[in-house]
């Protein structure tokens, strides 16, 4: 199976040590969308990758957008998971874009999920993430996020019908 996260180390420097845990645990490659690179380039490497499953963190990836101003990842056939790492109103007008049913937003744990349904309707699929430190203190935090992970992978392939 064919995974690239998509992350942004310049605006989230913990993106690549999460990148990196998940990965250990799903597999796949790390693109990084504050590296630099033009949109229209970074768009195209991640086309032509043709990804069964693109994972972003924090939205990273939603700043590609059509010549209209739709959320060019949506025109990508695979699978989503936008894992978010801060509740939903720090992500300001990013979440009212509309996304595609193969899409799937995580929200952080203690965020109530029928709420955020009702205030961003062009998203499909809100689901919570469940307990889980974007930046482990220590190696306990690390291994318990690593049981997250494990188990949110299984509920997503379950999920996405992969």
């Amino acid at each position: 199976m064919n995974i690239i996260y998509l992350i942004n180390s310049k605006e989230y420097n913990y993106h690549k040590s999460l990148a990196t845990d998940f990965s250990e645990v799903t597999g796949g490659s790390i693109i990084d969308m504050g590296d630099g690179t033009a949109l229209g380039v970074r768009y195209n490497e991640i086309a032509d990758a043709a990804p069964d499953v693109i994972i972003t963190f924090d939205l990273a990836g939603h700043a590609l957008r059509t010549g209209n101003d739709t959320l060019s990842l949506n025109n990508i056939y695979a699978r989503y998971a936008h894992i978010l790492f801060h509740k939903p109103d720090h992500y300001g007008r990013s979440l009212e874009a509309r996304q595609n049913l193969s899409m799937f937003t995580y929200i952080p744990n203690g965020n109530d999920e029928e709420t955020v349904k009702c205030r961003y309707t062009e998203i499909p699929n809100i689901k919570g993430f469940g307990p889980f430190s974007y930046k482990p203190a220590n190696d306990k935090e690390r291994d318990d996020n690593t049981e997250s992970i494990r188990r949110w992978w299984d509920d997503f392939r379950k999920e996405a019908m992969i």
